[in-house]
């Protein structure tokens, strides 16, 4: 079923409106649309994308404008803090070992790091004790060994990462008389000084 609405002419709706005494009713006018195809809409135009710009040229943007430029790292400080790496993990584990006296490590180390390493050499001087675990008079104990007066501590290899300015993380591969170790370090820059922050000795 088809429903078909007629409007009157502009003309005999006025005339209309006059005879009867009533105002004008509403007319509509057509109005004609273009632009538009019969079938739907327009099609959609997309615009090109613009040819990337080489680096080198002059229209290139600024270097704030896209990406940040990547920070690098100063290589007198990586050759400081490789040093540094070096010398703290062999005197940490000449510590270890007695042969190397722990207050030589605060110019090094934070206080939490000099407290975790000072335990630690504690424990391990209270292992190497003989009979410290048992009495005195017991037969069962060995007897004691003469203590080694040079322990020797080589580093094999140093690797440094630098995290950001002033904060280095580094790893050293260090090999005693009887076992390789490994240790990583946190080095950073604290009112002009490189300090230890982080000391994990394998």
């Amino acid at each position: 079923m088809t429903t078909v609405i007629t409007f009157p002419v502009q003309g005999e709706a006025d005339e209309l409106a006059t005879a009867s005494g009533a105002p004008r009713p509403w007319t509509v006018r057509r109005i004609p649309v273009t632009g538009y195809a019969l079938t739907g809409a327009p099609p959609v135009k997309l615009r090109p994308r613009p040819a990337p710009v080489p680096a080198d040229s002059e229209t290139a943007p600024g270097p704030g404008t896209l990406d940040p430029p990547r920070w690098h790292s100063d290589p007198a400080d990586d050759s400081r803090v490789d040093a540094i790496a070096r010398s703290v993990t062999q005197a940490a584990l000449e510590v270890l070992g007695g042969t190397r006296p722990l207050q030589q490590m605060v110019r090094w180390l934070d206080p939490a790091s000099f407290e975790r390493l000072q335990l630690r050499a504690n424990l391990v001087r209270s292992r190497a004790v003989p009979g410290a675990g048992g009495r005195a008079n017991s037969p069962r104990v060995p007897a004691p060994t003469p203590a080694r007066l040079h322990r020797q501590v080589l580093i094999r290899c140093c690797r440094i990462c630098p995290v950001s300015e002033g904060v280095y993380e580094a790893s050293v591969v260090a090999a005693e008389q009887n076992r390789v170790r490994a240790a990583a370090l946190r080095i950073e820059l604290r009112r002009g000084l490189w300090k230890i922050t982080a000391l994990e000795i394998g």
